[in-house]
């Protein structure tokens, strides 16, 4: 019995979300459909972050366990052969038999995107989120107080499960790239919804909008005083350390390059 560890990219925009349902559509089940043709037998994903309706990733990690005698090369091709063009296996890579993506990952980074060029782009749909014009030094700096561990109740989605809703937030920067804001984050673990309500509460900053500065937010714990979540789909799952593994560290998003 091998395990092993796949690095995905997908486009979330026509998924229900990473976890695998029975009535609608998943990237889990996805995949899952086609390693099972390439192992000759039914296979089932675990993964380092299930990502929501819409959010997309560059840098996901997943592993099964299958007796199937292949070759790395031959996993990769055959995965991608037998899934849609809006996701991709970018390596894969035989790992030890107790790996597991989520609980041993010790960091998660996540990426989101703002274009605030005052209007929605057509060609960026679903991409990212079109918002008015954003003072990036005055988010970046807001953001900070983001830095170390805390209770995030503030920034926790109403359906989370956790136990705990605190989170170690390692790194948190905001920057400019031409028409794009980026709040880029990283952290032990994410609460549901965490780094979409950051982004809505830092956008707000950035408008000259918010009422109440982040360390308040934070401070007050209450989840009805930070607004609107932050859509889906200007999220991405970039990337997930670990300390016995070393895989291939994921781009960012592919619009962040033009």
């Amino acid at each position: 019995m091998s395990t092993i560890a796949l690095g995905i990219s997908y486009d979330g925009s026509d998924f229900h979300g990473w976890q695998r349902q029975s009535t609608v559509s998943s990237i889990q089940a996805c995949l899952e459909k086609a390693g099972s043709q390439v192992a000759n037998h039914p296979i089932k994903l675990t993964s380092a972050g299930r990502t929501d309706v819409g959010v997309h990733a560059t840098g996901q990690v997943a592993a099964f366990s299958s007796p199937a005698v292949r070759q790395e090369h031959e996993w990769l091709r055959g995965f991608n052969a037998l899934t849609p063009p809006s996701i991709r296996v970018n390596w894969v890579q035989s790992v030890q038999a107790s790996f597991h993506p989520r609980y041993h990952a010790v960091a998660r980074r996540y990426v989101y995107v703002f274009h605030d060029i005052g209007f929605p782009d057509p060609l960026l749909a679903n991409r990212v989120w079109s918002c008015p014009a954003l003072d990036a030094d005055a988010m970046h700096q807001a953001a900070q107080v983001l830095l170390g561990e805390h209770d995030f109740s503030a920034f926790r989605g109403a359906q989370c499960q956790s136990v705990s809703p605190r989170r170690r937030v390692d790194t948190c920067q905001v920057m400019r790239r031409g028409a794009f804001v980026v709040l880029d984050i990283s952290a032990n673990a994410f609460l549901l919804h965490m780094v979409r309500n950051i982004a809505g509460a830092l956008c707000r900053v950035g408008t000259g909008e918010g009422r109440q500065g982040i360390k308040e937010l934070l401070m007050r714990r209450d989840r009805a005083q930070i607004g609107a979540t932050a859509p889906a789909h200007g999220l991405y799952f970039v990337h997930a350390s670990y300390p016995l593994e070393q895989f291939p560290r994921a781009n960012l998003p592919a619009i962040l390059y033009f």
